[in-house]
Parts: structure tokens; C-alpha cells; sequence
């Protein structure tokens, strides 16, 4: 089918939905009281309760299933033909929903993989076929113009080297291999994916002298250890592979030849030899079907219980007789951009935006990610076209935005942040991130402290696929499950809503401009296709949401978050709790510094961190009292534009211009990811970070930085100024 034909048979499927599937009617019963919501009167409470039954009502399945047909219809990696045909057929989707519609176009420095070779050469010969498996009749695998299995931004390379088996290949188990009189100069490592981001793996290999990594996926974590392989079940086959990149995004992600500027016409380029993210040596990923062939060849120690998979072999950790030939060839090239971006411009507050992005860029088709978010994005914009026909209008504008280039590297947002960085600083209220958005019944989410209460409550007002049962009881359940509390300690009161790392589009938003963000979606299913050919329509349709009944539900939730914000009469962010969670790291950190040298934690000021950090709770709680005030008055609209330009510029306060040790990219004194830990987050990261690497003078310089940067956030809040 063509692409137009695929996009008017979108057109036709959105028109003609009911405006409730059965599913939706089933889960969707009025509740028999409508508390107060957070940020609105008592009175304007009730409205928008009834346009939230509204707008849960609207989102369709057959609609988004017609959408995710067509975004997961050809391969689409950032570059690809079809990718470019995307953003058009997003921006067209917009103008037909009544948006205004900007296309923001960057040239971005980005590999494609050309020669990937990998032979062991000793103790026997074998070329390992390092392409992923196509299996007999899957149309999918068949198609053309699939992106070969790589991890981008590696080098290329040509080594020759015995292996060496370093489990998860984090720092911890470098220490291990001390302790075997093990060392990886000169080697080669073999890795599995898992227990870290897979940007560290190369990174710690390279640091402790190895000249390249390979990365196999394991069937102990995502494979048939789990459950059944595809196409009986839906984790990782024998030849599936995991593609990703292996960008040093800790130290700062985008375009890694314009950090802190966006990759436009007339923008000066950093040269290939003095880019910092690109891995220090060459890397490529590889299934367990071949990482069975090397692991066999291995001798040396028997690996520790904890790092045995579930191969077939008994794992050694060498090195040798295992030696591999391993040549890469890259084409780093510039490759076109797209982000695209609908608006609705705000009836009481256009200038406060509320932002709220999916990538649709994918490393083939993307079925789960992120197609699967990014559709339940577009159900929320068909959602809300079809209320501004009923009259209604947001009182802040709305801007729904389809990222590119997210997988290699989160290109597409942060050249966009880089790009506009004092309009979105001055403007936006705050970030809603839809990566991987529809893969299972269970919420998950992570955001600025300060919205944890309403991401609790927003949960507490979705129906879930279980009868009587909200998506908040069911996401207590899972946490319970994860989480059993231990002798004598009382059951989790709460899910933990997590701090943010990266990973995601949000990186760009809160760690460099501090704007406030949250990330959310929907899991539970299964993920053992993650980032491979077999992320395809046929996949997702038969194990992961047959019947798009998930899809819906993360449209419901994304939909709801959306209309708080955009229609409370005051920012629902809740400070006091932003800086009480502040407290207990400082309490963390502080034990931390103690048990390593508590002579040395006398330097860090942590009494000063906690009475700023208690002075931000408290300021936080009286702007709740007076906003309740501003409410239950009636206030005019001059008084709660003041009111809110405290709550978004607060965040803003907590950014230090200078930046963190090291990495000035990442700017937020409360998170950012960890050096070491790629996607997880390191929160009060410069003070963390120092202490974690015994450098307790540079702890204590950071220690004052967080001290001024919860005062000023204090200020701003309590009305004081800066």
C-alpha cells in the first residue's frame, strides 16, 4: 500500500471510531465522588473532572492500531527514507487536527555500519555470522532497507586479541577480575548486555587498557531462561540482536560534534579527532547463538555463580585460547533530522507551555519502541482536536512534539533544546516524555520530585485493565511484589516514582535548561525483541497488546496528565515534597561520605545542605497555602500567572551555569546520570560523584553549589526574588 493510501486510511479509521471502545466503556464507570483536583478551586474541580471523563472516553483502539500501521509499515532508523516520509505524515496529521505545525530540520553527525566482521582464529577457525537470524517465512525480516546490527558510534577498527569474559562489564566486576589475577590490557572483551547502560561496557573496557568490546545478549536476561523465544513467545531468539548506541552520554548526548549548539547551517563543528563521546574502541553487538561460539573456546578460572548465564557451557573467564579477528568499518556522515511539532495555542496562559514528546525514530520498526508511545501521544492530540470542536480550549498552550534521532543518541531533543533554549526556558511549565508507552498493564514512571504527589494522584483517576482496580493499585501491587518488606518493616505504603537519569528525551529538558519532567508509560508483557529486527507489528500484535487495549490506556493517563497541566489554575508541582526527598539524599550521601572517611566528610558543609535543603520544603509548603489561598479566593488571572512563573522558575534555580565536573553539559545540581551508571540517575550528582571517588575537597566545593542553588530556588519561591 502506498504511503498516502496507509495515510487516508489513518484519516478515514480516526473519523470513523466510536468514541469509546468496549474496553474503554468497561473501565471507564463515573466514580461516585470527584475529590478536588490538585491545582484547581474546589469549584473548577468539577469541570475538569468531567472533561478528564471525557477525554478518557475518546481514544480509540482501531485508530491507534490504523497509526501504529503506519509507522511500523517500513523500517524508519534517523536518516532512512521512510523516517523523512514520518515526519511528514505526522505534520499532516497535526494540520488535520487544527495545529499549528513547525518542522525543525538538523544535519546530525551520525555512523551507519558498513564491514562487521568478527572470526575466532584460535584454538580453532570459525567466522561467526554476526547478522541477525531471518526466520524461514517472517515477511518482516524480509524487508528491505532493515539497518544492520551495530552499536553506534563506535570506531572502526581492525584487532586481533584473546578474549576475556567480564560478565556485566561495570567497574565492580573489573574488581572481580583483580581479584583472579585477571587483567584485560590488550584483550578483547566479551560482555553481556544487562546490569549497566551499554555505553559504560566499552567505556570501563577501554579504561582498564582492553582494545575492543563485543556485547552478547544472554538468554538468562531477555531469552528463553524467561520464557519462550519468538515466534512462540515473546523474548530474544537464538540469532536476535540487540542494536544500541554506545555514545558517552554521560557526558553530554546530541550531536556529538556540536555539544551546547544545534546542528544547523553555519554552526562550527568540533573535527572527528577531538569529539569526546564516541567510544574509545570499537564495539559491536552480537547474539547469544554466537556468544555460545566464544564462551565454549574460553578457559581460565570458572566464572563466579553471579555472572553465569544460562548457556548451555560452563562459563570461564579466560583469557583464551579464545582469540577473535575483529574488523569494523563505520560511514560517519551527516544524516537529516526531523522534529515536528503541533500546537495549541493557550486561551489564559500562551506563553506557559506544556510540552509533552515520543521519538518515532526506530532501529527498524520500533513496534514497542517507541511507536507504541508515540501512538498513544497521537491519540491524545485526536483526543483534544476533537474537544476544542466542542468549545474547549486550554488555558496554557500545548505543544505535542514527534522526536527523530532519539535511538542513537537522543539527537532530535537536544538539538531542539540547544536550538531554542531561552524561549523553552522561559516558557515551559513542563516536559511529559512517551518513549516505550504501551507494553503491559503495569504504570511505571519517573519525574522531578516535586510531582510525585501528582503522579500518585493522577493514577489514582485511571480505571485499569482489572475491574475495581485503579492503574495506581495495580502499580502498589507490582511494587510489593519487586519490593517485600524484610522483618519487621511495615509493606510499601506507596510506589516510588524515580528520580530521573537518561535515556530518554527528557535528558535535554531537566539537566540542561531545568525544566521540570516526567516520564511515564506502560510495561509488564514482555521485552525480549528490545531494539531488534523483531520489535515488528507481527510481534506486538500477538504478545505484547493484541487488541491495542494498552495503547488505550496510555492515552488515558497520557491524555489526563496533559489537561492538569495545561488546565490547572495553578501548576499542581508540590516543592515540600521536592525538598524533603532532597533531605534523605543529603542523609544518604552524608552516610556514604562517613563510612569511607569520617574525618575527611567533616569537610563537606552537609549541615548546610540540610537546613537549605529544609528551608526549599518549607517555602514549598507555604506556596502551596498560598495558592490554596489565591484558589478559594477566586483570584484573577494576573495574580496566578505570578504565582506560576514562581513554581516553573524554581527548577530553574537548581541549574548551575558552570556545570558539573568535567561534563559543564549537565547542569542540574539534583540529577543527572551517573558517570558509571549511563541511564541511572546519580542525584545531587557533584556531591556524590566526588565522594564516590574519595575527592572529598571537590565534595565540598560542590556542597556550596547546591547550598546557593537551593537558595535561589528558595527565593524564587517564597516570592523573594533572586
Amino acid at each position: 500500500m502506498s504511503f498516502m493510501r496507509r495515510l487516508f486510511v489513518v484519516l478515514v479509521a480516526c473519523c470513523a471510531a466510536s468514541l469509546a471502545s468496549a474496553w474503554v466503556s468497561a473501565q471507564s464507570a463515573p466514580r461516585p465522588a470527584d475529590p478536588r483536583i490538585r491545582g484547581f478551586s474546589e469549584q473548577a474541580s468539577a469541570a475538569e473532572a468531567s472533561r478528564e471523563r471525557e477525554i478518557k472516553a475518546l481514544p480509540s483502539a482501531k485508530a491507534a492500531e490504523a497509526d501504529f500501521d503506519v509507522m511500523t509499515a517500513e523500517p524508519h532508523n534517523t536518516g532512512s527514507p521512510y523516517e523523512i516520509k514520518l515526519a511528514d505524515y505526522i505534520a499532516d496529521g497535526f494540520k488535520q487536527l487544527g495545529f499549528d505545525v513547525t518542522r525543525y530540520e538538523y544535519s546530525v553527525l551520525l555512523p551507519w555500519p558498513k564491514e562487521r566482521r568478527i572470526d575466532i582464529i584460535a584454538p580453532d577457525a570459525l567466522k561467526l555470522q554476526v547478522e541477525e537470524d531471518t526466520i524461514p517465512g517472517d515477511p518482516w525480516a524480509a524487508k528491505p532497507g532493515i539497518l544492520p546490527a551495530y552499536n553506534a558510534y563506535s570506531p572502526s577498527g581492525d584487532v586481533t586479541g584473546e578474549i576475556v569474559y567480564v560478565n556485566y562489564g561495570v567497574p565492580a566486576d573489573y574488581d572481580t577480575l583483580k581479584t583472579l589475577g585477571i587483567d584485560v590490557k590488550g584483550k578483547i572483551v566479551l560482555t553481556r548486555y544487562g546490569g549497566s547502560w551499554r555505553g559504560i561496557k566499552p567505556k570501563v573496557a577501554a579504561e582498564h587498557g582492553a582494545i575492543a568490546c563485543i556485547i552478547y545478549s544472554d538468554p538468562r536476561d531477555d531469552g528463553y531462561f524467561k520464557g519462550d523465544v519468538y515466534p512462540d513467545g515473546p523474548y530474544r531468539g537464538w540469532g536476535m540482536i540487540q542494536r544500541g548506541s554506545v555514545m558517552d552520554m554521560p557526558h553530554y548526548p546530541g550531536d556529538p560534534s556540536t555539544p551546547d549548539r544545534p546542528s544547523k547551517p553555519g554552526v562550527e563543528r568540533l573535527p572527528m579527532d577531538k569529539i569526546e563521546t564516541f567510544a574509545a574502541i570499537p564495539v559491536q553487538p552480537m547474539s547469544y547463538r554466537d556468544g555460545l561460539e566464544i564462551l565454549k573456546r574460553l578457559k581460565g578460572p570458572v566464572a563466579p555463580e553471579a555472572w553465569r548465564g544460562a548457556l548451555p557451557v560452563t562459563y570461564h573467564v579466560g583469557p583464551g585460547p579464545a582469540k577473535v579477528h575483529m574488523t569494523l568499518q563505520m560511514d560517519y556522515g551527516q544524516r537529516r533530522l526531523i522534529d515536528v511539532v503541533g500546537r495549541i495555542t493557550g486561551a489564559e496562559f500562551p506563553d506557559e507551555w506544556v510540552i509533552v514528546g515520543s521519538h518515532r525514530d526506530a532501529w527498524v520498526f520500533g513496534a514497542a519502541d517507541s511507536v507504541s508511545g508515540h501512538v498513544s501521544m497521537m491519540s491524545v492530540a485526536r483526543a483534544m482536536s476533537q474537544m476544542m470542536k466542542s468549545g474547549w480550549k486550554p488555558r496554557r498552550s500545548i505543544l505535542f512534539v514527534s522526536w527523530d534521532g532519539e535511538e542513537p543518541g537522543l539527537l532530535g531533543s537536544t538539538e531542539f533544546v540547544e536550538d531554542l533554549a531561552n524561549d523553552l526556558k522561559a516558557k515551559t511549565a513542563v516536559y511529559i516524555n512517551r518513549d516505550s508507552g504501551a507494553g503491559g498493564p503495569f504504570f511505571d514512571s519517573s519525574a522531578v520530585h516535586s510531582l510525585t504527589p501528582f503522579v500518585h494522584e493522577l493514577t489514582q483517576s485511571i480505571a485499569s485493565d482489572q475491574p475495581s482496580k485503579t492503574l495506581y493499585d495495580r502499580w502498589l501491587e507490582r511494587a510489593r511484589e519487586r519490593n517485600p518488606p524484610k522483618d519487621g518493616e511495615p509493606a510499601l505504603a506507596a510506589p516510588v516514582v524515580g528520580a530521573l537519569g537518561s535515556g530518554s528525551d527528557y535528558t535535554a529538558f531537566l539537566d540542561h535548561i531545568g525544566v521540570a519532567s516526567l516520564d511515564m508509560g506502560l510495561s509488564g508483557t514482555g521485552d525480549g525483541a528490545y531494539h531488534s529486527t523483531y520489535d515488528d507489528p507481527a510481534w506486538f500484535k500477538k504478545f505484547i497488546d493484541p487488541d491495542f487495549k494498552y495503547s488505550v490506556l496510555a492515552a488515558q493517563v497520557t491524555g489526563v496528565a496533559v489537561l492538569r497541566f495545561a488546565d490547572a489554575q495553578v501548576l499542581p508541582f508540590d516543592y515540600e515534597s521536592y525538598g524533603k526527598q532532597i533531605l534523605e539524599y543529603v542523609d544518604e550521601i552524608e552516610k556514604e561520605a562517613s563510612a569511607k572517611s569520617a574525618v575527611d566528610a567533616r569537610q563537606v558543609d552537609f549541615a548546610g545542605l540540610k537546613s537549605a535543603a529544609d528551608a526549599f520544603a518549607r517555602a514549598g509548603s507555604d506556596a502551596m497555602q498560598q495558592a490554596d489561598r489565591l484558589l478559594a479566593g477566586g483570584a484573577g488571572t494576573p495574580a496566578l500567572s505570578a504565582m506560576n512563573q514562581r513554581i516553573m522558575m524554581t527548577e530553574r534555580d537548581l541549574i548551575e551555569p558552570a556545570g558539573l565536573p568535567d561534563r559543564p553539559w549537565f547542569r542540574h545540581t539534583i540529577y543527572a546520570p551517573g558517570l558509571y551508571t549511563g541511564y541511572g540517575v546519580k542525584t545531587i550528582p557533584g556531591v556524590r560523584e566526588a565522594i564516590d571517588a574519595g575527592n572529598f575537597t571537590r565534595a565540598a566545593e560542590q556542597a556550596k553549589i547546591v547550598i546557593r542553588a537551593l537558595q535561589r530556588a528558595t527565593r524564587t519561591l517564597s516570592g523573594a526574588g533572586s
